[in-house]
């Protein structure tokens, strides 16, 4: 068995859950006995890639490439069409949602669909309407279609009933991977948001939310890791409500990630949608308590080891919160299990029921 995956997600993110899915997924086939994996880019900023052989990542791709995301996309697609053209591999499973190999495509290939934001939230992205024609004519066109959660699979169904056939539930796993243990400038009292800021995050109502608990007490704290620096109307919010100060945005290495996860006094998952929510098994692993909203996929990924909340409440969010600083027992309640969900969401456990739906393409 023989499966390329392509460069899309790679010529995009440096970091993120697509890619970083990707990657373990890709990593775990290529444990399998028979099994081999390839992820066609020709050169990739990508972190998650960095121990991945990749033609062009060394000094000459980097002075060619460094920082040119137009023309790394460029060239990773012709990558990747030689590739196709070459034929040599069983199954092939694009990385997003860009139908450039439709045309030159012999092999039957698998689209995992991560979430239908784009589809429930249309005014909220400006490329709205390219990823959606794109997204539909690749799940009316793929051969089997993965969704994340069932949740996903409940939301592509209600825009395409008619792939319900071609579609498997199969939930993320979790790599254990161990960092060493990260001296850093995030010590003492703070509460942990993690990834990107769009709308459907929720991350205005978080705050409004969080402000009185940091202004009762001058010592906690807001990390923000990743999504970039506060945008300007973020950082005119955080004014408003006389938190700036402890208000803080870091970007940082999956070490030192998993430390602000064990550090953490919580972390809060806010968002009104999502397709899967990888965080939340960081944060089992970490034994950090999770405040999450009691929406989309969350109860059917944490069951019983999340506080939730009503993400549409501002006081909802507060009172969850509370519970977990100042409650002790329901802190250590949830820590267990936490870890004992995350024993449901192994790679090895993917890998396999991905490498079915691939066996059952090709009839292995």
């Amino acid at each position: 068995m023989r499966v390329l995956f392509d460069h899309q997600t790679f010529s995009i993110q440096r970091y993120g859950g697509i890619s970083r899915y990707f990657v373990n997924l890709n990593n775990g086939l290529n444990k399998v006995p028979g099994v081999h994996s390839e992820i066609a880019a020709l050169y990739t900023e990508n972190e998650y890639l960095k121990s991945t052989p990749v033609p062009l990542n060394n000094a000459w791709g980097k002075k060619l490439f460094s920082g040119h995301f137009n023309r790394i996309y460029r060239w990773n697609s012709r990558y990747c069409n030689f590739k196709i053209r070459r034929n040599n591999f069983n199954v092939f499973h694009p990385t997003y949602y860009d139908p450039y190999f439709i045309a030159g495509l012999k092999k039957p290939f698998v689209l995992t669909v991560h979430d239908m934001i784009h589809e429930l939230m249309p005014n909220q992205f400006a490329d709205n309407d390219k990823v959606v024609a794109q997204k539909k004519l690749l799940i009316n066109r793929a051969d089997a279609i993965i969704a994340i959660s069932e949740y996903t699979k409940g939301d592509i169904i209600k825009f395409y009933p008619q792939v319900e056939d071609k579609i498997t539930v199969i939930h993320h796993g979790y790599s254990f991977e161990t960092h060493s243990s990260v001296e850093g400038g995030h010590n003492g009292k703070y509460i942990l948001f993690v990834g990107e800021r769009p709308f459907y995050k929720n991350f205005s109502n978080f705050l409004k939310a969080l402000a009185p608990l940091l202004s009762a007490d001058k010592d906690l704290k807001l990390i923000c890791t990743g999504g970039g620096a506060f945008s300007a109307d973020e950082l005119q919010l955080v004014a408003s409500l006389n938190i700036t100060g402890q208000c803080h945005q870091v970007n940082v290495t999956d070490g030192e990630l998993q430390q602000l996860y064990t550090d953490a006094l919580v972390f809060v998952f806010p968002s009104f949608i999502e397709g899967f929510g990888l965080p939340l098994l960081e944060a089992f692993n970490a034994g950090c308590p999770v405040a999450a909203s009691n929406t989309s996929c969350f109860p059917e990924i944490g069951g019983n080891a999340i506080a939730y909340f009503d993400p549409h409440h501002v006081e909802s969010i507060r009172e969850t919160i509370t519970t977990l600083l100042t409650d002790s027992d329901k802190r250590s309640g949830y820590i267990t299990r936490g870890r004992e969900r995350l024993k449901l969401f192994s790679i090895e456990k993917q890998v396999q029921q991905t490498l079915d739906v691939y066996r059952n393409l090709n009839n292995v």
